[in-house]
């Protein structure tokens, strides 16, 4: 019988070894993209950090003066997902409202999945904005639109 459990054994020592190196990652920066492609660990210095979260955008300030701005968009890890609930995966849309109340995609970032956050370097111009999640999921045979489930708030960026 000791023959039998030591190949046993020898297995689920290395597939826990396997599970751990894969979940630790070491260091490689591998939470977050910059707008140019390169990971980042950290935010940008100056950035408006953007907590996306079932069912909310929560930028750190909601109102900026007009130039380059970046956001860090953050799909934070200190919320849980229940099961069947969705969002393993969240966006963060910046539009600018016209005059004519409709609006314009200024800038994107796409596939940020749990733990993940990515820089968007953006230009703006004075005016009223909207920061959203339309990433839309089916769930439990349902299509779910993030943003119809709250994943929408007003921004400002002031002259």
């Amino acid at each position: 019988m000791k023959a039998f459990l030591r190949p046993l054994t020898a297995l689920a020592v290395l597939m826990v070894a396997v599970l751990l190196a894969s979940a630790c990652g070491g260091d490689d920066d591998s939470h977050g993209m910059g707008s140019g492609g390169m990971m980042n660990s950290s935010a940008p210095a100056g950035s408006i950090r953007v907590d996306l979260t079932n069912w909310a955008v929560g930028p750190a300030q909601s109102e900026v003066k007009a130039g380059s701005v970046t956001f860090w968009a953050v799909h934070d890890m200190g919320h849980a997902h229940a099961t069947g609930e969705g969002g393993a995966t969240h966006d963060l849309q910046v539009m600018k409202k016209g005059a004519d109340g409709g609006l314009e995609l200024i800038g994107q970032v796409q596939g940020l999945t749990m733990g993940q956050a990515k820089a968007l370097s953006l230009n703006l111009t004075p005016g009223d904005y909207e920061l959203s999640c339309n990433v839309v999921e089916q769930i439990a045979g349902k299509m779910v639109s993030h943003y119809q489930k709250g994943m929408v708030t007003t921004f400002k960026v002031t002259s």
